[in-house]
């Protein structure tokens, strides 16, 4: 993934911007200010030559005035809208008094915010910041969302493409019933992992849109371990990676286990990901206190200090591509898990090297 600007490199950048109104008295002072903060300012008398502009060049932002003669702004601002990508942001310009149905209108229409006439110098600088500060971080947040849509699809199609090959080879008459056998379980394992890979989109979303739950009950640590064991250790072999259980699957803990184990796949997919030929991936519970801990360590290249926090938002990746070739979603949705369950996951340095990551459960 590119780099991209900072939200501070972001606030301190000058704008481009189109200031809309019919009197020309005020585009010159409103030009003028903007000018003298840095941003790069063009300037409309009328609707139709504003949409002519923005056409030309869109903008980051428009000052837009509601009432003009012929395309009024509300007209303007819903044309706006229409475009690719919902447009640049708009402030509204209006005499309160006169116009509230106007901003009212606006508003529906999808305006940023809007700024009542006349306008303080310093409230028109503030706010023109915060709305170009707004519009960047949301561009900058769709630009990330297709990244990651772009890393999904990249995923998804390796395994359709093996199904394709598996099929064909299914189809000849001279294959012996190992080789038959080797092939369906093929299918199958590339079926769990491309079911894996759509449900953690689905589970993002959830955690995004704040309707994510769980339901935890009384349960044992070998109810989520031994089924992720089962799954994980043909992946781990095939790989030439030792996979090793440390701990009483006897163990309770109250937790959902449907979710826990959705969290416990993505750190073990993870750790056996990066972990080279001939490396180990351990998988250890204990009990601190009150509360259950699920330690995953491997002897892989690890995550630097610097990197942590990062690593579980779900629109960053390691600089050393810990996330990289995936969907980038895995870390994001275990600690959005752990939080539902009120605990935490972090990540420190293995003894052997590699990463540990730590998921706290409350017992």
């Amino acid at each position: 993934m590119n780099e991209r600007p900072s939200l501070a490199s972001m606030g301190d950048a000058g704008g481009d911007i189109l200031i809309v109104d019919d009197f020309p008295d005020t585009l010159v002072l409103y030009e003028a200010v903007l000018t003298d903060d840095g941003h790069r300012v063009r300037t409309a008398l009328s609707g139709v030559d504003a949409l002519r502009q923005v056409d030309e060049r869109e903008p980051e932002l428009v000052l837009l005035d509601v009432s003009m003669p012929g395309l009024d702004g509300v007209e303007v601002l819903r044309r706006l809208r229409l475009r690719r990508g919902g447009g640049p942001s708009v402030i509204m310009l209006t005499a309160a008094r006169r116009e509230p149905h106007a901003i009212e209108a606006g508003l529906k229409e999808g305006a940023d915010a809007y700024l009542t006439k006349p306008i303080d110098s310093r409230e028109l600088m503030a706010r023109v910041r915060a709305a170009l500060e707004t519009f960047r971080l949301r561009r900058m947040l769709d630009a990330q969302r297709r990244d990651h849509i772009a890393m999904l699809v990249h995923d998804l199609r390796h395994p359709l493409s093996s199904l394709g090959l598996i099929a064909e080879v299914l189809e000849s008459e001279d294959m012996t019933p190992v080789e038959r056998h080797a092939a369906v379980t093929q299918i199958r394992g590339m079926c769990t992992e491309m079911a894996r890979l759509v449900d953690g989109v689905l589970v993002a979303s959830r955690l995004e849109a704040g309707v994510f739950s769980v339901e935890p009950r009384a349960i044992t640590v070998g109810q989520v371990v031994e089924p992720m064991l089962r799954v994980f250790s043909p992946v781990a072999t095939r790989r030439r990676v030792a996979l090793v259980f440390d701990g009483s699957l006897e163990m309770g803990l109250r937790a959902d286990p449907q979710k826990l184990r959705q969290a416990l796949d993505n750190l073990v997919a993870n750790a056996v990901k990066f972990t080279p030929r001939g490396g180990r991936v351990v998988v250890r519970v204990s009990r601190e206190g009150e509360n259950v801990v699920f330690e995953i360590s491997d002897t892989g290249p690890g995550i630097p200090a610097a990197e942590r926090e990062g690593i579980f938002d779900r629109y960053k990746q390691g600089a050393r591509g810990r996330a990289a070739g995936g969907a980038g979603l895995g870390l994001a949705i275990a600690r959005g898990i752990a939080e539902a369950h009120h605990g935490t996951v972090a990540v420190s340095t293995a003894d052997a090297g590699g990463a540990a990551f730590r998921l706290v459960l409350p017992g």
